[in-house]
């Protein structure tokens, strides 16, 4: 019932910039303990970490299900667990990545915040909401998923709202506004998902345009809605943009999710404000990779470069900035650059070089006297490094 099939994540904002107080050395050990688990393709470190109770606790408060369903609803949650780990683990690739960004406390509470990032270079956040156990175990509370731009504890409420209405329990008369029309029209949200499934756009567009005006400011709701508008024409798209900062203002979620419809659009000026923004929450340098995508799309080469450059600077492992910088100058037929480049790419990353001599792209560098010169050493270094046990 609760198996996350969430694989798009991001963060919540970060706190104000300042003198950050001395973190519990159990959160650190187990904030670094996590991202060692994933790359090693354990996931139970997250699974078995949720405390289900207290995030039953944060989904079910004020509402008045009888006993029996509440506790049948808490026992199937607890049976079936969370499986967010394990998908993690499952979806990885050669060149993905589970990095821990930072460990900040947030509204009295440690967050650690993760970036999960494709082979493709596509980029999502977790941010996980922690806390201590009865056993002083550190335990998962909470975590803001993306794709539903809201923590899960809100996406679990309405699943036991709707569950419960399912179930023959009446509880529209004891809740309030917005929950009321949700369990009114919850069936609606399934179909604009189908319909986004199936490419009807549009059809999602008036659906949305038919709900009442809470739901219609609604996250959940204005999501679908702008990924659908996405797809058709530009008023569809910048009035869906628009309701939601109205409804949203400074979310983080909207600016991942518009960046790749203003992208199509080639609104780079809007893009570029949209990572600047995203930015000033997560401070993540593969943002620099990004600004250089953006640049190099637009035709500057000059500044696109110049971000790639500052990318690896700031995260030494980031094998997709390394990679573009290296197709780059061998483009331009700078291969002394290409040298260096090479050189970082095996120094600073995992990735192992195969023989350039036999690849199209590089067969300009392998006639220059740089790369006889690089073979060389290189040759050397790899003679005089000692063996891998």
């Amino acid at each position: 019932m609760l198996t996350l099939l969430l694989l798009v994540l991001a963060a919540q904002p970060t706190a104000a910039p300042g003198k950050a107080p001395a973190m519990d050395p159990a959160y650190v050990a187990y904030t670094t303990e996590l991202e060692q688990g994933i790359h090693a393709g354990d996931g139970s470190l997250l699974d078995t970490r949720v405390d289900m109770d207290r995030l039953l606790e944060r989904s079910t408060r004020g509402t008045s299900a009888p006993k029996a369903f509440h506790d049948s609803f808490a026992s199937g949650a607890r049976s079936t667990g969370m499986q967010l780990g394990k998908q993690l683990v499952a979806t990885r690739e050669d060149d993905s990545s589970f990095r821990l960004l930072r460990l900040r406390m947030e509204g009295g509470a440690p967050h650690a915040l993760y970036r999960i990032m494709s082979s493709e270079g596509g980029v999502n956040y977790l941010d996980l909401e922690l806390a201590k156990n009865a056993e002083a175990q550190v335990v998962i509370v909470d975590f803001y998923p993306y794709i539903t731009g809201e923590p899960f504890s809100e996406t679990m409420r309405r699943m036991y709202l709707q569950a419960a209405t399912e179930a023959g329990y009446n509880l529209v008369d004891k809740l309030m506004g917005k929950e009321q029309d949700f369990l009114k029209n919850a069936t609606k949200l399934q179909d604009m998902q189908r319909m986004v499934q199936e490419k009807q756009f549009a059809e999602v567009v008036k659906t949305f345009e038919a709900l009442p005006k809470s739901l219609r400011q609604t996250k959940p709701f204005l999501l679908v809605r702008l990924t659908a508008a996405g797809q058709l024409d530009e008023a569809a798209y910048q009035k869906a943009i628009e309701d939601f900062e109205k409804a949203y203002p400074n979310d983080p979620s909207l600016d991942l999710i518009s960046i790749d419809g203003h992208m199509m659009r080639k609104d780079y000026a809007t893009v570029m404000k949209m990572v600047d923004r995203l930015d000033q929450r997560v401070n993540d340098p593969y943002l620099q990779y990004l600004r250089g995508s953006v640049m190099l799309d637009k035709g500057d080469r000059k500044a696109a470069i110049g971000y790639f450059k500052t990318a690896v600077a700031r995260e030494p492992t980031l094998a997709l900035a390394h990679w573009v910088l290296i197709g780059l100058s061998l483009q331009d037929k700078q291969f002394k650059d290409t040298v260096r480049y090479l050189d970082a790419i095996e120094r600073d990353t995992s990735v192992e070089l195969a023989d350039l001599e036999g690849l199209e792209e590089y067969a300009g560098f392998v006639k220059s006297p740089e790369y006889k010169g690089w073979k060389k050493k290189r040759a050397a270094r790899m003679q005089a490094a000692p063996a891998v046990p």
